[in-house]
């Protein structure tokens, strides 16, 4: 027996050392997940909740803003939009693909029993199908790199040019029609080999013979494909013996196209809209936002509301969704003040948890001009957030947090929204009246859009164009033309749609005009209507009761977002420019204001002296030449506006006096209104300017020039409307303001140190020019109104062109408010006088504030 465990003890001794080894890593293992469960525990969590949740930032609505009266100027409402939950979409998805899939092969073995295969063959073998019909078979290739820019890439078939798309490295892409025809194919300016991308199925390119025709395709003896197309040649289950490409990464985007447009058909059926989804739209949303649904239909009206709410099923994919927009239910009223909203939204998620997620935002929207940008940080509100659980593929199925967002503040303007009104509508009547003496067609307008179309040509590639021809076409039709029929004009080089968005262009240039705006059928333009702008100031609480500028533009049109048509309207009008804080303009005569202060403040000029006016001084005309006014006094000279007087003046006066005594006044610098800056500032011209703009001295008629406000003088309506303002109250200084002020009374300025003799005599001319001088269309019965008429002229749009100008205050004794006019002619016929066309409109606003508050003499407007 002994023997026997003699034997056998050693192999158990052997067996000991794994017993140790295992048991050693057995330990190991177990003190390894120990560690793990019990010490990692927090780090493994936090990382399960990165990867497994996602964080949605929804933007807090934006602010009220109200007027002086606590009349809405802003506000917002609710906008309803149809949604796909594209988490429900899963199956459908990998079903769609799966028939796609089968579909390509079907195509492609078919083909594959041909010895040879022409471009036509394939395209008409493919449109047989209703799938590639639907998506349509696409060309693509790369445009000749040592051509010249204006030589475009030419695609024919038959007598068919067909539409080309670019990209920004040249190369470019063609949608081929459904082929009727056995015409053939012929390509110029690209490179020898194209591609055809056959609706998304498959690729296969063929290469251009010298004349740019493709080459039928031979048996080739390769394969190239994909892995997944080799391994099924491999298994004999595919006998391929063209060159085509199928890629299941190209069959998954076009499977989730297809069950994408399957819902947006049944929203589009059910609202009776047209909506279309592109595939960039669609790679956009799945790459960058999948975790939130897609919107199909936004802005729905009541009834489509109700109609989707009635036939859509409750778990269905496609839901009705609410969301906060911008609301402006003035429409046009001081639309260049309060301003419209856009993209560019930028999340403050610093009082929201999980930081450390990754996160997705609702789309915010921020100021982008007027109030709404100045004020975007009083405007906007406090951002919310969710926090959801996903699956692994990114798909949302539960919500973890939720934090509501919060409104922005409320602001309140000093504009008065009835007075606005009031002078919006007394410009929009005196532009069209002005507009209705025009005698048609202008040669002067048609030289403006002859230059316009030119440069839309050169911007169009359409070089060999001449515009003067295009322009004849629409003269000659006796009807409106479309793409295709202006297409026709000799020199066009491109096809029906490059003549569309050619013709988009002028349109939105302002060189075309619709008929119908629903057809894209245009004739030629006639010359915008007079552009105009009206400021009215209230001269004890230096508020801005009105800020009127025209054209203007309907601000429900700007929200949830700017259309291009609604662009295009606005830009064809020019309507984009708030002219009434715009520092573009001539101020003309009210300058002469500037001069006799001057002339005053610098004892050179003695308001009881008569000087004499013969129609011309020096070389330099009065506006009633080969007339004359005679012998004036200050405030004769300023009823009269008389030219020659004010020459005079100048020459005593000096230039450098002159131009200090404009910088002092503030002329230099536009108004501190709250509203956003705007490029543009004014100028006062001296020496130094003349010479850095001209490159040539000053001289004597500069001085005349800009003594009766011309020259290379710029200014707003607004900096004249604080001019007046100053005047009235003989201050220093007036700061104009855009907000109601809470402060009452402000603190009264440093008074204007002038001697009482000048200044009354410069008072009583602007009261004399509302009686019996050029300013007499401002005549109110009870009030007696202080004020100064202008005509200036300036070059725009390569014409010299008029431009009528009224300011002063009223009333004459303890003025309240102070007011500005201009209007501006858009072609020399234009009749536009500082009396005749400005002062009717100071006329209808003053009446209407004094009306309104009915205070001759009380305290200024609550």
């Amino acid at each position: 027996m002994s023997k026997i465990i003699e034997k056998f003890l050693p192999e158990t001794r052997r067996l000991n050392l794994f017993r140790i080894l295992y048991s050693s890593l057995f330990i190991a293992i177990c003190i390894f997940l120990v560690f793990r469960q019990v010490f990692q525990i927090s780090e493994f969590e936090t990382k399960e909740r990165k990867q497994g949740q996602r964080r949605i930032i929804q933007p807090g609505p934006r602010g009220d803003v109200i007027d002086r009266n606590g009349e809405l100027l802003i506000g917002n409402r609710a906008s309803f939009a149809a949604v796909l939950h594209i988490e429900q979409l899963k199956e459908e998805i990998w079903q769609s693909k799966v028939k796609l899939r089968r579909l390509a092969y079907e195509i492609r073995n078919e083909l594959n029993q041909q010895n040879t295969i022409s471009l036509n063959q394939l395209i008409s073998r493919c449109y047989k199908e209703k799938f590639v019909r639907h998506r349509k078979i696409s060309i693509n290739g790369k445009k000749i790199s040592n051509i010249a820019n204006d030589k475009i890439v030419k695609i024919i078939h038959g007598k068919t040019k067909l539409g080309i798309q670019y990209n920004s490295t040249g190369n470019w892409s063609c949608l081929v029609p459904v082929i009727e025809n056995s015409s053939t194919f012929s390509f110029e300016n690209t490179l020898r080999e194209i591609e055809v991308n056959v609706a998304g199925l498959f690729l296969i390119n063929f290469e251009l013979d010298e004349l740019g025709v493709p080459k039928e395709k031979n048996l080739a003896p390769h394969i190239n494909g994909n892995w997944f197309s080799k391994m099924l040649s491999k298994l004999g289950q595919e006998s391929s013996t063209f060159d085509f490409s199928t890629s299941g990464f190209s069959l998954d985007w076009e499977s989730r196209f297809s069950v994408v447009e399957k819902y947006l058909n049944v929203v589009n059926e059910v609202t009776q809209r047209t909506k279309e989804l592109t595939m960039p739209q669609i790679k956009d949303h799945w790459n960058r936002r999948l975790i939130l649904p897609l919107e199909l239909a936004d802005a729905l009206s009541p009834v489509e509301y109700a109609a989707l709410i009635e036939n859509l099923p409750t778990d269905y994919p496609v839901q009705v969704q609410a969301k906060s927009v911008r609301h402006y239910p003035q429409k046009t009223l001081a639309a260049h003040v309060l301003g419209y909203v856009g993209s560019g939204y930028e999340p403050r998620a610093n009082n929201l948890s999980g930081s450390d997620l990754s996160t997705f935002e609702v789309k915010g929207r921020t100021g982008k001009a007027g109030i709404e940008k100045e004020f975007d940080e009083i405007l906007r509100g406090i951002d919310g957030g969710d926090i959801w659980r996903v699956n692994p593929l990114g798909y949302r199925f539960e919500r973890m947090e939720k934090k509501a967002s919060q409104k922005g503040q409320t602001i309140q303007l000093s504009i008065d929204l009835e007075l606005q009104e009031i002078a919006e509508k007394s410009l929009s009547e005196m532009v069209q009246k002005v507009g209705s003496k025009r005698i048609l067609p202008d040669k002067d307008w048609r030289r403006t859009i002859e230059r316009r179309t030119k440069k839309a040509l050169q911007g169009n590639r359409e070089t060999e164009v001449r515009a003067d021809l295009l322009i004849s076409a629409f003269v000659d039709a006796p009807f409106p033309l479309n793409g295709k029929q202006a297409s026709t004009v000799a020199g066009f080089k491109g096809n029906e749609q490059d003549a569309d968005r050619l013709l988009g262009r002028l349109y939105a240039e302002g060189v075309l005009s619709k008929p119908d705006e629903e057809k894209n059928e245009y004739v030629l333009a006639p010359p915008m209507l007079p552009p105009a702008a009206a400021v009215l100031l209230d001269l004890d609480s230096q508020e801005t009761l009105v800020l009127a500028s025209m054209p203007n533009y309907n601000l429900e049109n700007l929200t949830p977002f700017i259309s291009q048509s609604s662009y295009d309207k606005i830009q064809r009008k020019e309507a984009w420019l708030p002219r009434a804080y715009h520092p573009g303009y001539a101020p003309a005569s009210p300058f002469k204001l500037v001069t006799a202060l001057a002339g005053v403040r610098n004892r050179v000029l003695e308001p009881e002296e008569k000087l004499l006016c013969d129609g011309i001084y020096r070389g330099m005309e009065c506006h009633v030449f080969p007339g004359k006014h005679g012998e004036l006094t200050l405030k004769d000279a300023i009823a009269q506006s008389c030219n020659v007087y004010f020459f005079r003046c100048a020459e005593k006066i000096g230039h450098n006096k002159l131009i200090e005594e404009a910088k002092n006044l503030g002329f230099d610098k536009n108004p501190s209104l709250e509203l956003p800056q705007l490029r543009d500032s004014p100028i006062v011209p001296d020496p130094q300017w003349k010479k850095n703009t001209l490159g040539i001295k000053w001289n004597l008629e500069d001085t005349f020039n800009i003594s009766i406000g011309q020259g290379g003088l710029r200014q707003s309506p607004l900096q004249m409307a604080c001019f007046a303002a100053k005047l009235g109250k003989k201050v220093a200084y007036f700061k104009p303001s855009i907000l109601k002020q809470k402060q009452n009374p402000l603190p009264f300025p440093p008074s204007m140190e002038l001697n009482s003799t000048g200044y009354n005599a410069i008072l009583e001319g602007m009261h004399l020019a509302t009686t019996r001088g050029t300013a007499s269309r401002c005549k109110i019965e009870g009030l007696e109104v202080a004020g100064k008429t202008g005509t200036g002229q300036w070059r725009n749009r390569n014409m010299e062109l008029n431009l009528a100008w009224f300011i002063g205050f009223a009333p004459l004794e303890n003025p309240k408010v102070a007011i500005a006019v201009l209007v501006e002619g858009v072609i020399p016929q234009d009749q536009i006088q500082g009396g005749l066309t400005a002062t009717p409109i100071a006329r209808d606003i003053l009446t209407a504030y004094f009306s309104k508050y009915n205070n001759h003499n009380s305290s200024s407007a609550n």
